[in-house]
């Protein structure tokens, strides 16, 4: 009973515990960005933001994918076809997908500071003829890139808490998909379980996003995918290691059209 409690404990704890290690990175990058003459993004807060968010993620982004790639890579290794990934990032990910299934990816990463990380990742997994990076929005998808109904596998993997507006985005993204077509989804998502956990997650989430560059945890992100369109099978839940109340859930899982 001692080990449940300092579980719970523990598990209370641990965003702030994580919140504080984001902390200890702002000042180092102050630092940096004085000695480099950098004082234009010293002035916009958002740029100091983005700096802060980049140096330290530079620091446990490698090891939160490595905690998460147990419960990804079977996702991921699903993906076929043509394949839309949204907000790839830097491509943490792109070394999970099956060469032997998808036939062309477009990674839709509207911002350009990931570009040189992205293309170096994807050549080192061997996707260099079928990867595409998409430099806009969601929005911006049609004019160009890949049409309504064209897509096989949609890929979202924990962005959808931090883009802006993502319940439209949800609904505009379901109109991509090809009957038959498939959502792949691993996202952090709001808690409903219980009223305490809850109260306490939007507790937490009112300094997060401002810690982790943008993510908020309350964002019933599950619903809205449940509710984006007619969808013939949807295999969604929370990881089984996760316990009812963690503060910062996921849902996993695969939506089919």
């Amino acid at each position: 009973m001692f080990e449940k409690y300092m579980d719970v404990l523990w598990h209370l704890i641990d965003p702030w515990h994580f919140m504080c290690f984001s902390a200890s990175y702002l000042p180092v990058t102050i630092f940096n960005l004085l000695i480099t003459l950098q004082f234009s993004v010293l002035l916009s807060p958002s740029k100091l933001k983005d700096a802060w968010f980049a140096r330290f993620w530079g620091r446990v982004g490698p090891e939160t994918r490595e905690n998460a790639i147990p419960r990804v890579r079977p996702l991921i290794s699903q993906a076929r076809g043509v394949v839309l990934e949204i907000g790839p990032g830097s491509g943490e990910w792109v070394n999970l997908y099956d060469k032997e299934k998808v036939t062309k990816v477009y990674g839709v990463e509207p911002n350009r500071d990931h570009h040189e990380l992205l293309r170096r990742r994807v050549k080192e997994a061997g996707l260099s003829d079928i990867y595409e990076i998409v430099p806009v929005g969601v929005e911006e998808l049609g004019e160009t890139w890949v049409g309504m109904g064209e897509v096989d596998s949609i890929v979202t993997i924990q962005c959808l808490c931090s883009v802006p507006k993502p319940k439209e985005m949800i609904n505009a993204l379901y109109g991509y998909v090809k009957e038959g077509g498939q959502w792949i989804v691993y996202e952090h998502v709001v808690t409903h379980h219980g009223r305490f956990i809850a109260a306490y997650q939007a507790l937490v989430d009112i300094p997060w996003p401002h810690f982790l560059g943008g993510c908020s945890i309350t964002r019933d992100t599950e619903k809205w995918l449940r509710a984006s369109g007619r969808w013939s099978k949807v295999d969604l839940q929370q990881p089984e290691l996760e316990p009812s109340y963690q503060v910062i859930p996921h849902v996993m899982g695969i939506l089919t059209k």
